[in-house]
């Protein structure tokens, strides 16, 4: 069973900046990483290695703050990313 992704990524938010968009991924060096597009914070935390998604959050910056968008636990298969499912 897949640790639960909110605990795991909890610890690391107070670390994001006002880029557009970031990635979590615990257990990446470094955990939190800031991307200029959405698909690139996508391939962060959906990269298919043998056992599935790496897994992590997507947070986008608004003027309200960061929101996040997604929430992908470690080893979804591609077809069941959240941005797959809704499309």
């Amino acid at each position: 069973m897949s640790p639960d992704m909110e605990a795991q990524c909890a610890r690391y938010r107070a670390k994001l900046k006002s880029e557009p968009y970031a990635s979590i991924v615990p257990g990446r060096r470094p955990e939190v990483k800031y991307h200029a597009g959405l698909g690139l914070a996508k391939l962060a935390v959906g990269y298919q290695g043998f056992r599935g998604a790496r897994g992590g959050e997507i947070y986008e910056y608004t003027p309200d703050g960061w929101t996040l968008l997604y929430r992908v636990e470690s080893g979804t298969p591609m077809a069941e990313l959240p941005w797959r499912v809704e499309a």
